[in-house]
């Protein structure tokens, strides 16, 4: 969580609405064939504790080792870069076991020479559409951090992109809220666009499904119950009813600010 994604998440201001009649509101969604509370997926890195119910993103070693007890049909499975080979047997090892989804992650790309010790083993179309083939179940792409990406990944059969700042880490790429609406442009539609930059509070998820987010993946170990009751308080101040009223109509940042 880098203070220069934090300071652009703030730059984009929920604007009140109070003179509107709206008591209450409906933060459901639907991701995966499941009815979630509210289109959050909490992302574990391994051993925290979360609600039997919420689809959750954890590690596929972890899953695969039956370290978490995570019931399959709630959990999208997430694989680092390898090669294709491993990679191809163990997506077939998670789809075996049930999981909503599959996910393979692009964020530790950013960490090779020199910079890290990663391989450099980046994925192309046929690549992609290879593994979505292998899994027959949903495939997550974790770490998109362009338009282009989501297009070749949308291409390619991928059924959800997320996008993050983790591949661009030592690029001084685009911040997550700032790069969203290229890729809602480039790729709405054909998949599903989800955002993985930092999440303080269901005030940050908001802001994110402003600009064009079906789905906000979170890290941390924040209850997900607790981001969902904020982003209905969001809600209800900015007069939406119901996720398909948040839009950019509730935002006041310089992008949209008169010439």
């Amino acid at each position: 969580m880098t203070q220069r994604e934090l300071a652009a998440l703030d730059a984009y201001q929920l604007l009140p609405r109070a003179l509107h009649d709206v008591a209450s509101t409906d933060t459901t969604a639907a991701v995966l064939g499941l009815t979630l509370a509210a289109p959050i997926v909490p992302r574990r890195r391994r051993g925290a504790a979360v609600a039997s119910g919420q689809l959750t993103a954890l590690p596929a070693e972890a899953v695969l080792g039956a370290a978490e007890r995570h019931p399959a049909a709630h959990t999208v499975a997430v694989l680092p870069p390898r090669a294709m080979s491993e990679l191809v047997s163990q997506v077939k090892r998670l789809a075996g076991l049930g999981v909503a989804a599959i996910g393979l992650d692009l964020g530790p790309l950013a960490d090779t020479a020199p910079f890290g010790a990663e391989e450099w083993r980046p994925r192309g179309r046929e690549d992609l559409a290879e593994l979505r083939a292998a899994a027959g179940c949903p495939l997550w792409l974790f770490g998109v951090a362009s338009a282009a990406d989501a297009e070749v990944a949308a291409e390619a059969g991928v059924d959800a992109v997320v996008v993050s700042g983790a591949l661009g880490a030592h690029l001084a790429a685009p911040p997550v809220i700032e790069l969203l609406p290229e890729v809602v442009d480039a790729a709405g539609g054909m998949l599903t666009i989800a955002a993985g930059g930092p999440v303080r509070d269901g005030i940050d998820v908001m802001r994110y499904l402003a600009v064009g987010a079906e789905v906000v993946v979170v890290e941390g170990d924040r209850d997900p119950v607790d981001i969902a009751a904020e982003l209905a308080y969001a809600m209800r101040l900015t007069a939406c009813a119901n996720l398909g009223d948040i839009g950019y109509d509730l935002l006041f940042a310089p992008a949209f600010e008169e010439p």
